[in-house]
């Protein structure tokens, strides 16, 4: 799990910026509520994420692995208030 640098700001990877990474940290911790749109469906997330493990979205970069991270943080949450 990356660590946080003390001021708030995720440290992601002090080599390099990773905004997406850095969003990813934060809704994982609980820092940032987030929930799911209205029209949005928990089912589609999944199918998305199973897409990525499948290798249906080659190349994954880490905007795509952010991504996944931030949908499981989603369905999380949404799995918490059911």
């Amino acid at each position: 799990m990356d660590t946080n640098d003390g001021d708030g700001t995720p440290d992601s990877d002090p080599r390099h910026i990773d905004p997406a990474g850095d969003l990813a940290d934060l809704i994982e911790t609980g820092d940032a509520d987030v929930t799911l749109a209205d029209d949005q469906s928990p089912e589609e997330l999944r199918e998305f994420i199973e897409a990525v493990e499948a290798g249906e979205h080659d190349p994954v970069d880490p905007g795509t692995e952010a991504m996944v991270r931030i949908a499981r943080a989603m369905l999380e949450e949404t799995d918490e208030e059911e």
